[in-house]
């Protein structure tokens, strides 16, 4: 069993000897950052540069490959604000040619692709431009995930990325393939139930503490509700966050406008599967929901937001870039009362 989160928390304690059981977990709410020393002047001070595949983000931050959050026009703009959009997965000669008008105009993107068919449509968009594909499985750990991300990689020569998973070991089986970047999470999205369904998933923030722990590159997808999420996420390790759920019902996501709302959904949802063609049953039930939301303008201000969280955390943790944010991060676990105390208590007295 990994010590892995021990090892991100500085310890040197051991696993507890108890067959099967991994001791309580952490998820973004049962922890703080603990402010330190500064010579930063302003938050404009700090870089937050990263590289990701042959991208070098200005903002690491991620759409959620979603139908109802990401397409062509979310991707331009996060072209645009020095972020990194990503494509979901769709008709094949659809979303080659999506990819061709990208490419041509140099605009980076992700693009999705599932495992039935995956290497056919890993190969029509590589040949329409693409640099990275990343192979975008619930079930991320699952051999066929694996086998398939490294067939990409070896034959059509881009940087494969691959998700989801939340553990050491499966992240280390990762490196092992030769996948260049794994996506982090089981069960903390915004519109997922699948810990619901299937009981099964894993604290996000021990997930990116876990992962982290192998050398590769990590996207910390799903629970992140609020800036100091991401703040955290980033702290903790990973490369670049990746929400969904935040970025639903601004002017960039796909889809119309009825009464002030757009459709969300899950891409495992009961919504998404019979639009798809895919029969919910005993061998296959939904583990996401689909529900309306309020418009809410731009994508921009989303990452306005997230960016302004992420900068005033390196500031207070004293960090001049996202290496010394990581470096430098002391995280305090918390009480349901410390919980408390961090939300404006004013108002309920």
């Amino acid at each position: 069993m990994s010590k892995s989160f021990y090892r991100a928390l500085g310890k040197k304690e051991e696993w507890p000897n108890i067959t099967g059981v991994i001791p309580s977990s952490l998820t973004y709410d049962d922890v703080l950052l603990v402010p330190q020393n500064s010579d930063l002047l302003s938050r404009s001070a700090v870089d937050t540069k990263v590289k990701i595949g042959p991208y070098t983000l200005e903002k690491p931050i991620l759409p959620s490959p979603m139908d109802t959050v990401t397409g062509e026009k979310m991707v331009r703009e996060f072209a645009r604000l020095g972020a990194l959009g990503t494509l979901p997965r769709g008709e094949t000669s659809f979303n080659a040619e999506i990819c061709r008008r990208l490419s041509n105009e140099n605009i980076p993107c992700v693009y999705a692709v599932g495992l039935k068919n995956g290497f056919s449509e890993a190969k029509a968009l590589a040949n329409s431009g693409a640099k990275v594909i990343l192979v975008d499985v619930a079930h991320g750990a699952m051999v066929q995930v694996k086998e398939l991300a490294r067939e990409i990689k070896k034959k059509l020569k881009v940087y494969v990325m691959a998700g989801n998973i939340v553990t050491y070991e499966e992240a280390n089986e990762y490196k092992k393939y030769g996948i260049d970047v794994a996506k982090v999470g089981v069960g903390p999205g915004g519109l997922c139930i699948t810990r619901l369904v299937a009981g099964s998933g894993f604290p996000q923030l021990s997930a990116v503490f876990e992962t982290t722990s192998v050398d590769i590159p990590v996207i910390a997808d799903g629970g992140i509700k609020k800036p100091a999420d991401f703040a955290k996420a980033i702290a903790a390790g990973a490369t670049t966050i990746m929400c969904g759920s935040l970025f639903m019902g601004t002017d960039e996501t796909p889809g119309k406008v009825t009464n002030g709302k757009k459709l969300a959904r899950g891409q495992a949802s009961a919504s998404y599967m019979k639009d798809n063609g895919v029969q919910a049953g005993e061998f296959r039930t939904a583990e996401g929901i689909s529900m309306e939301v309020s418009v809410k303008g731009p994508a921009e201000n989303v990452i306005n937001e997230l960016m302004g969280g992420l900068r005033s955390a390196m500031t207070y943790t004293g960090a001049k870039d996202i290496k010394d944010f990581q470096k430098r991060a002391v995280f305090t676990m918390v009480s349901s009362a410390t919980a408390q105390e961090s939300r404006p208590w004013l108002s309920e007295m």
